[in-house]
């Protein structure tokens, strides 16, 4: 019974601490530092007693116990990426809250549960330390109304992580650029995946980037499932390197008011391939030759799945969890 009251007294100390946070501020974990004009403060709900001991808002008491939620159940209900990254990073350093302006994250980290704007680049990932763990996960973010001095920006890069993994749900990016001009001018996108390794995403949405990509895909392995764009540019997605990328319940549109206009944009036609299932784009169950462009070669190979990919095991773990 003296236990019992022990561990009543430690959850309360605990969640008197996590009501205090103020509401907007940018959380991370401590270790972290605060730069670029980010808020930052210790996340209390991360570290007990500078343990690693976590107390998640889903966890049950038990005859006194601390319960952690389970994995994916019997009856096969599937949790989905969003809990897949959230467990996969549960050990890294974390960042939540409002960001103003841009923020150097090293790897590996997640962000979650942020608002981001009025930057440059608003998250830069970095592997400047140990571990040298090239990942990063991004879970419920919304990145909006970027600003940039120059003709380049994007809501995520990557070019200072090179060989980074990104994980991705419950993800909009809404930069509202300015309209397209040219390379010299507006050489923004939503997505900028320079150097990267592999772009894992699920319920991403890119709306409003206007100048050139809604994203600029430089990894050599990219999967999305349920991935929306919404507005105009003048390209919708740049496949730089032959894949196969994966398109899977997706609704992509270029509605063409600036620039190219065009939707798939591959560096090479010849070498590319493109696997989709159950996607459109502009309402169009299969790709309009008008809304592919090619920089090299003619003819992508773009192959219709006539079965789901995610049920298979082709693609990431991530999307059958």
């Amino acid at each position: 019974m003296r236990a019992m009251r022990l561990r009543a007294l430690m959850l309360a100390a605990v969640m008197s601490g996590l009501i205090g946070c103020d509401d907007g501020e940018a959380v991370e974990d401590a270790g972290a530092s605060a730069e670029d004009g980010a808020v930052a403060v210790e996340d209390a709900g991360r570290a007990l007693d500078g343990g690693r001991t976590e107390l998640d808002a889903g966890d049950a008491l038990d005859g006194g116990a601390l319960t952690p939620d389970a994995g994916p159940d019997d009856a096969g209900v599937r949790l989905g990426a969003n809990a897949w990254i959230r467990a996969h990073f549960v050990d890294a350093p974390a960042y939540t809250g409002t960001f103003n302006s841009r923020r150097r994250i090293e790897t590996p980290a997640l962000v979650h549960d942020a608002d981001a704007c009025c930057a440059k680049y608003a998250f830069d990932p970095q592997a400047r330390e140990e571990p040298d763990v090239r990942e990063i996960g991004f879970v419920d973010v919304f990145i909006h109304d970027l600003v940039s001095s120059d003709a380049f920006g994007g809501g995520i890069q990557s070019a200072n992580a090179s060989g980074l993994t990104l994980f991705l749900a419950d993800v909009i990016v809404e930069p509202n650029w300015p309209a397209w001009r040219s390379y010299s001018e507006t050489n923004y996108d939503g997505l900028v995946l320079d150097d990267s390794a592999a772009f894992y995403a699920e319920d991403l949405t890119v709306r409003g980037w206007n100048a050139d990509g809604a994203i600029d895909n430089k990894a050599p392995i990219s999967q999305f499932v349920r991935l929306t764009l919404e507005g105009s540019g003048h390209r919708g997605i740049r496949f730089w390197r032959p894949g196969p990328h994966y398109l899977v319940a997706s609704d992509l549109r270029n509605e063409g008011a600036y620039g190219e206009g065009s939707l798939l944009w591959f560096r090479n036609c010849d070498t590319v391939e493109v696997r989709v299932w159950d996607t459109t784009f502009n309402g169009e169950s299969t790709v309009p030759g008008e809304l592919i462009s090619c920089d090299e070669g003619s003819g992508p190979n773009i192959v219709y799945l006539t079965d789901d990919p995610r049920t298979t095991g082709e693609m990431h773990e991530m999307f059958s969890y």
